[in-house]
């Protein structure tokens, strides 16, 4: 599905190819943010490495959006949601 998404956004010209990314990188933020949020305090080690790769995802989605990147429409960030959730379920799962 991401793919897909993916594969449409780059016909659809650099602007959208942009955008896709960014937005992208804003939902992984928001995933490793929820990993943060269960971790255990005392587990720094784990917090550190996450926090990093939390900011090297906004760092990636602001090179984007500086880059032209567009606002993607609503019901495309919804898909790309259920998509990763879909994802995230399955890689759970097995």
């Amino acid at each position: 599905g991401s793919v897909a998404i993916g594969a449409i956004a780059g016909a659809a010209g650099d602007r959208w190819s942009l955008g896709f990314m960014a937005e992208t990188e804003r939902q992984v933020e928001g995933h490793l943010e929820d990993h943060l949020a269960r971790l255990p305090e005392g587990d720094a080690r784990s917090r550190a490495i996450l926090a990093q790769m939390k900011a090297d995802e906004a760092r990636h989605a602001r090179t984007a959006r500086d880059a032209g990147g567009a606002e993607l429409p609503g019901p495309v960030r919804v898909l790309m949601r259920l998509t990763a959730k879909v994802m995230t379920t399955t890689a759970y799962r097995i």
